[in-house]
């Protein structure tokens, strides 16, 4: 392939890439769930290695939060999940582990260790089209909800903090979902 071929497949795919996940909007800008208004923060899609778009997720906050009080776990929040294609559980729990090693010193994983246990337990594989979110009410707990249906509610605001990592810690599953997700862009 010569350079200028390659430079515009390059270019290509980078489009191709940036298209899929600047689509605008993938989730309501509002939702009312367990008493609470939620506004949207911020969405992504999620797609992996360029071409395999994996799912879209969105991060609501009470309109009066902001990304500081998500973080701090200090005002409730759902991230809400759109699958876009089948992701088997064995997956989901391994990028969620190795998420949280990369994000959590020992103490703190030692210290939700078991209600990582007890979440992992609930989570399931998911299909296109599937839903699952997490929301956080504090001193009631995080909510893994898939299609609707409660699997399991998981006590303590240090729980709610920490399992975020995966997603928006210094060092998520992407920089570039966190960002989106937080507002940053």
């Amino acid at each position: 392939m010569s350079r200028s071929a390659a430079t515009v497949t390059t270019f290509l795919l980078l489009s191709l890439s940036s298209t899929l996940s600047a689509e605008k909007p993938l989730f309501p800008k509002q939702i009312s769930l367990e008493g609470h208004e939620f506004e949207r923060l911020g969405e992504y899609r999620y797609v992996y290695r360029i071409f395999f778009p994996l799912y879209e997720v969105a991060l609501y906050t009470e309109a009066r939060a902001c990304a500081e009080d998500v973080l701090t776990a200090k005002a409730p929040f759902r991230l809400q999940f759109r699958y876009l294609r089948e992701i088997e559980k064995s997956i989901i729990l391994k990028s969620a582990g190795r998420m949280l090693e990369k994000n959590l010193s020992g103490k703190e994983q030692k210290a939700i260790a078991d209600r990582v246990a007890t979440i992992n337990r609930a989570y399931t594989s998911v299909g296109k089209g599937d839903r699952s979110s997490l929301t956080f009410i504090p001193e009631e707990g995080t909510t893994l909800r898939i299609n609707g249906e409660t699997k399991v509610t998981v006590a303590g605001n240090d729980f709610a903090r920490l399992y975020l990592q995966i997603w928006l810690g210094p060092e998520p599953i992407s920089r570039s979902l966190r960002d989106h997700l937080l507002g940053d862009i």
